[in-house]
């Protein structure tokens, strides 16, 4: 049975060589993964709104605001966040203001096109 023990011995160097080996080839830095946060609206949606929209019409074009507050439910906040490795976080914000059930007021400045979007996704643009 003494004989098996040097077999033991270089099996169990390399598995851990192998292991090793394996660490190693992912490299030191680990991946981390882009995060969107929010409701992305693009320039197109802001200019298919119209002042005088009813809220639903406002609704169907931008989506479900992100916030709706209980003490100003005549403002709705679209807000986007992309967080990605290596490029700064800009948030991107859009809020609407309604008198009564019309669509009153549009604030939101820097906000992207689709294809604008689209190519900051695709890292060409930074």
């Amino acid at each position: 049975m003494k004989s098996s023990r040097p077999y033991l011995l270089a099996l169990k160097l390399l598995i851990a060589g192998l292991i090793s080996s394996i660490l190693l080839a992912c490299g030191g830095i680990p991946y981390k993964v882009d995060v969107a946060q929010g409701n992305f609206v693009s320039k197109e949606q802001i200019n298919a709104l119209k002042l005088g929209m009813p809220r639903a019409q406002v609704m169907d074009i931008l989506g479900t605001p992100l916030l709706v507050s209980v003490f100003h439910a005549d403002r709705w906040e679209y807000v986007f966040t992309l967080k990605r490795q290596g490029v700064e976080t800009k948030p991107y914000k859009l809020t609407v203001h309604f008198k009564g059930d019309a669509l009153d007021k549009i604030d939101g400045e820097g906000m992207l096109t689709e294809q604008e979007f689209v190519e900051s996704l695709s890292g060409n643009k930074k």
